[in-house]
């Protein structure tokens, strides 16, 4: 068998090694194989023609890429001939000029990002115009013409005021007279009817031609039209009030100013009280109790307080309208008479029930309206009774590990008792603060029907967030109420899922679900058998049979674990639905599971539901980390004697969340770019508003703009979020230890 040499470029002029080199580059990078020759040729070709369309666009920046390029070209094609590559040849080699293909593309690559930097750059800045006033209402007023220059006083005018007076942001412009593109149409500029055009760019045809034209009735007043090709940042800087505050009372914006104030102030000693090297632990304490309690005081200031039920004259009528409103004690004919709910007959009380039916007053109906009516006072009374009830008993009976069903059931009873007891005192203390708060008012003036009156106003008057919060306020509130609220309950989620307390006793859910089935099938499904209408409701008839399998999942997968049963259904429930899904639901469907005459603000709800479905995904998150956790640290916890708060509070979770703090930090950065999904239910945020100006007269068609500025925006928060999380991943040592 004959074998034939793989043809070859022949350079004999060359040294014999750069020749054999050579001859294999040629080899394998153009004449391998036809196509891969013709891609090369089609590539070149390509490139030739990019690197003279920039040179006709942008001839210094496009000359100085090639000479970079040849030059770097040449570098590393000299050091691998010699064998000997320096640090910046070796990286060029291995990155960017590792073959012929790679070469070019690089250097398109970098032509082309060149050239979208100054197509950006003429757009958002050379052509571009930053009048914040609309086209319709700019006019310019002569001061001198002739001469060298035209002169102006150029703004808007306000027609409400007058249609020939410049009130809105005048400033002071001069043309030059060379850059006239013909002669005035009346050369007695500003004494009779007159029309003009400067062309300050004349390479450019479309970009910088300013035209005026005035009528006989006001010769000195000028109509003014603009030729640009670039960004109209003006809808921006217009509406940049709105799209940052939206409709939010503009007599009460000192609030927002307020907020800001309190959060530099606490975020300045942040920066080194954190520190390592700061000792003082008590200054330390005192800035965390405040950033603690900052969420309720920027909630006081955004939102204020509801207008106290009193007459405010002095501090005893404080007290007193505090007292009468919260803990006099109410009977349950004043409080059913106050829900409208009583109607009297020949003097005798009756309840007024669904359809306007008159029924005695059940014994149920009276316990129920003594507790709404007392709910505070009974909330505190029971707070303190049940409070020390389990501190004594803790106390004088300590709890056992091998403890009966029957003491570990009554401390469980008394131990929920006492939490809802804690929750109606911590709303009674919480009713006081707001009435305290609200009493608080300062006198100012008012003119009424002309005559000026001093009138009391509260300080932190109530601002209903519907009307109030929007624009990137709302985009604020969102996410850090997401963030504040998810974390803690995607924590208590995540240990709630790895949880292995005791459960529920087999025999009692099996008893428990026994019982439920053998009522269904002797009381609901006979009936529901008569009534089914089509296969469908007739299987839907032995529900109880579902009850049993579910009695059965619950004990085989979870071992009776309410908590982590409860905590994996949440879980995965959450993370199998769109946010999109929950907002719709927080909107449309809540409502309707509601009590008549209860009403749930729309930006509670959406509130909610974004922290909610965050807290799910948090909660996988933590679980992660958890999970990273060697069993030895479970165990040398165990071996110190700390029991399971202490383990998880000093030992587990500081691990497993320094572990998670990239996986957390990517997740609130997507939470606060996935908050321009309430748009869609109608709600303004920034990305609301920015859609809203492009509808506007003045502003008709205007969405780049408002966009690029919204892309910057959430840029800037996500950089920061960015940074902070790096910050923390350092001084945690994350990755280096």
């Amino acid at each position: 068998m004959t074998i034939y040499p793989q043809k070859q470029t022949r350079f004999d002029f060359l040294p014999e090694d750069f020749q054999v080199q050579i001859n294999r580059f040629v080899t394998e990078q153009i004449t391998r194989s036809w196509v891969l020759t013709l891609w090369v040729i089609l590539l070149t070709g390509f490139t030739v023609a990019m690197i003279v369309n920039r040179a006709q666009a942008a001839p210094v920046s496009t000359i100085l890429v090639l000479v970079a390029w040849v030059v770097t070209v040449a570098l590393v094609v000299m050091n691998e001939l010699r064998h000997k590559h320096n640090a910046l040849s070796l990286w060029l080699k291995n990155n960017m000029y590792n073959n012929i293909t790679n070469t070019q593309i690089s250097l398109l690559i970098v032509l082309g990002i060149i050239a979208t930097v100054i197509a950006f750059y003429n757009y958002a800045w050379v052509n571009a115009s930053f009048v914040a006033i609309p086209a319709s209402d700019y006019r310019a007023e002569l001061i001198e013409a002739g001469g060298a220059e035209y002169c102006f006083t150029m703004g808007g005018i306000d027609t409400d005021i007058s249609a020939t007076a410049i009130v809105a942001d005048p400033a002071e412009r001069c043309f030059a007279t060379a850059d006239l593109t013909a002669p005035p149409s009346n050369l007695a500029v500003g004494e009779e009817a007159s029309s003009f055009c400067f062309d300050q760019k004349p390479g450019d045809p479309e970009n910088g031609i300013t035209c005026f034209a005035s009528t006989a009735e006001t010769p000195d007043f000028f109509t003014v039209e603009r030729e640009f090709t670039g960004a109209n940042w003006g809808a921006v800087e217009a509406n940049m009030v709105t799209m940052m505050i939206f409709r939010f009372n503009r007599n009460e914006t000192w609030r927002i100013w307020a907020v800001i104030i309190l959060l530099a102030v606490l975020f300045i000693p942040t920066t080194f009280v954190y520190r390592a090297s700061f000792n003082n632990r008590r200054v330390r304490q005192m800035l965390t109790y405040a950033w603690l309690a900052s969420p309720f005081i920027i909630f006081l200031f955004l939102r204020g307080v509801e207008p106290v039920p009193f007459e405010v004259d002095g501090s005893a009528s404080v007290v007193e309208g505090i007292w009468d409103n919260t803990f006099a004690w109410t009977g349950f004919i004043d409080e059913l008479e106050e829900a409208g709910r009583i109607t009297y007959v020949n003097g005798r009380p009756l309840e007024r029930g669904p359809g306007g039916t008159l029924t005695p007053i059940s014994n149920w109906t009276r316990i129920q309206a003594t507790l709404s009516g007392n709910q505070y006072l009974l909330g505190l009374l029971g707070f303190l009774l049940f409070g020390g009830l389990s501190l004594f008993l803790n106390r004088r009976f300590p709890q056992k590990d091998h403890e009966g069903e029957l003491a570990r059931f009554g401390r469980a009873v008394l131990r929920i008792i006492f939490i809802i007891s804690a929750v109606y005192a911590l709303l009674a203390f919480l009713q006081v603060f707001s009435m305290l708060i609200g009493s608080l008012s300062y006198t100012r003036e008012l003119a009424v029907n002309g005559v000026l009156q001093e009138v009391k106003q509260p300080i932190f008057s109530s601002l209903d967030p519907d009307v109030n919060w929007g624009g990137f306020l709302l985009t604020i509130i969102i996410t850090v109420f997401a963030i504040v609220v998810s974390f803690p309950i995607g924590l208590l989620m995540a240990l709630g899922r790895r949880s292995k307390i005791r459960g529920i006793p087999a025999w009692l859910t099996y008893g428990a679900a026994l019982v439920i089935a053998i009522w269904g099938f002797t009381q609901s499904t006979p009936g529901m058998i008569e009534a089914a209408r089509n296969n469908f409701e007739l299987v839907l008839a032995y529900w109880p049979i579902l009850v049993l399998l579910a009695a059965f999942a619950f004990q085989r997968t979870f071992d009776g674990n309410v908590l982590a049963a409860f905590s994996t259904l949440y879980i995965e429930f959450v993370r199998g639905v769109p946010l999109i899904t929950v907002l719709f639901g927080s909107i449309i469907l809540f409502p309707i599971l509601l009590p008549p005459g209860v009403e749930i603000l729309n930006t509670w709800r959406v509130l909610w539901a974004v922290a909610l479905f965050a807290a799910a995904y948090l909660a996988e998150n933590v679980r992660g980390g958890l999970q990273a956790i060697p069993k030895g640290q479970y165990e040398a916890a165990d071996s110190l004697g700390f029991n399971a708060f202490q383990k998880y509070r000093l030992i587990i979770l500081p691990q497993a969340l320094r572990v998670v703090i990239p996986a957390i930090v990517g997740q609130f950065i997507g939470l606060f770019k996935d908050t321009t999904l309430v748009a869609i239910i109608g709600m303004f945020d920034v990305l609301g508003v920015a859609n809203a100006i492009a509808a506007q007269e003045d502003w008709l068609g205007v969405r780049r703009e408002p966009y690029i500025f919204l892309a910057l925006l959430y840029f800037v928060g996500s950089a920061l979020m960015t940074a902070y999380s790096r910050r923390l991943e350092k001084q945690t040592g994350l990755g280096e230890r």
